[in-house]
């Protein structure tokens, strides 16, 4: 009888738009505050690590007023209700 092999997905951290795999490092905003961390494994999932307090010069922090994927622009907001 086969055993059903468990399926992974890729061994990859998320941030600032963009994949990282393990072992890289970014510079992440939390609460406006910029710091270095690294992706790692913290107990079978990718985590980030805080590594530094500050980002070095040449490592670009994300803008942190950015705008919610959620939020539409305004021009995509209709005025009136519309029919479905």
């Amino acid at each position: 009888m086969a055993v059903p092999g468990t399926a992974f997905a890729d061994q990859e951290c998320l941030a600032n738009g963009k994949s990282y795999q393990i072992g890289q490092v970014a510079c992440l905003t939390v609460a406006e505050q910029s710091h270095l961390a690294r992706c790692d494994m913290v107990l079978n999932n990718t985590s980030w690590t805080k590594i530094g307090d500050s980002c070095p010069e040449n490592t670009l922090a994300p803008h942190p007023h950015v705008t919610p994927i959620s939020t539409p622009a305004p021009s995509m907001v209709p005025t009136e209700p519309i029919a479905n």
